[in-house]
């Protein structure tokens, strides 16, 4: 998949020669000349990538980085200067607004110029622990966040996200279209939580189809509702029309037994926890959220619930 590479800038010649040495290294690229517009671009075409140049008339380039870096649904896309000012003082006030690196227009090869973004992406996602995929943080990342909110005995809810019938989704349509369903899934986290969650939530992706939210007690069950229902109303996109009229597909479950799948959706596992009641680690949450996982899973998924699930089963067997 060709990583996708926004550039705003004002200068159209710039752009132009920019774009043909991006294209012409398989990159996919976009342009666009006025930085309120780059702002939207960002947010609606989810860039790998976005060079920005920071002498612009209409609002500056770290004007416009701040406000990429300041908005939850954009915040996690590296944002590269390109600047005339091979100053540091310069330089240290674009990354006081955000900014991942620095481009020297005069001191740029464009030979080489395809070489050095691959260079910077490669860096800055070794540096976050990305997922190549999502760019979300990693394993060490989660663990480490989870491990702070416990040390810093506060109250916080870990929500464990996982797709629905992703295997045979796989199967039937390929590893490339799966990884479009991961990436939906990312992009619905995101939006829930920028606009029903809290500003300092956390969304990692651990791996394959498996997300965490870590964050604010009060609001993640209702982040965890609307990404439910985000996913849910844009699964049947992502199918073709003669499975869209079924509802789904047939495939191979894990046993190996054919049956019939419906759309995709999402099962969220939420773990309240209180470090100040007990002394609790990651894998113990983890095992928790697993547990929780499992019962709604066998309650058919493509919903949300907490540990209310296991009481409520406890209850039913005695």
């Amino acid at each position: 998949m060709a990583e996708k590479i926004l550039i705003i800038d004002d200068e159209i010649n710039n752009l132009e020669v920019l774009q043909a040495r991006l294209r012409a290294n398989d990159f996919e690229v976009i342009t666009c000349d006025d930085p309120i517009e780059g702002i939207e671009l960002a947010k609606t075409l989810e860039p790998d990538l976005i060079l920005l140049d920071v002498n612009m008339p209409q609002m500056s380039g770290l004007e416009v980085c701040r406000k990429i870096k300041g908005d939850y649904s954009t915040s996690h896309i590296p944002v590269v200067l390109l600047t005339c000012m091979d100053d540091i003082s310069y330089k240290l006030k674009g990354f006081d607004g955000g900014a991942d690196d620095y481009l020297v227009k005069d001191q740029i090869d464009y030979r080489e110029i395809s070489a050095r973004i691959r260079s910077i992406l490669r860096r800055l996602k070794s540096s976050r622990s990305a997922n190549p995929l999502s760019g979300l943080p990693g394993n060490d990342e989660i663990i480490k966040t989870i491990s702070n909110a416990i040390s810093e005995k506060k109250l916080f809810s870990v929500a464990y996200v996982d797709i629905d019938n992703f295997k045979p989704y796989n199967d039937r349509y390929g590893f490339s279209k799966g990884d479009n369903v991961i990436l939906l899934v990312a992009k619905s986290l995101r939006e829930a939580i920028e606009q029903v969650g809290s500003s300092d939530d956390f969304l990692g992706h651990i791996g394959g189809d498996d997300f965490v939210v870590i964050g604010n007690p009060y609001t993640m069950r209702t982040m965890a509702d609307f990404a439910v229902d985000s996913v849910k109303k844009s699964a049947p996109k992502f199918y073709e029309k003669s499975d869209i009229e079924r509802g789904g597909i047939e495939g191979l479950d894990r046993h190996g037994i054919k049956r019939f799948f419906p759309f995709f959706g999402i099962t969220i596992a939420v773990v309240d926890i209180d470090p100040n009641r007990a002394a609790v680690t990651p894998d113990q949450i983890a095992t928790i959220a697993s547990q929780i996982k499992k019962e709604l899973k066998n309650s058919g998924g493509n919903i949300y619930g907490g540990y209310e699930i296991i009481l409520k089963k406890k209850h039913t067997n005695m």
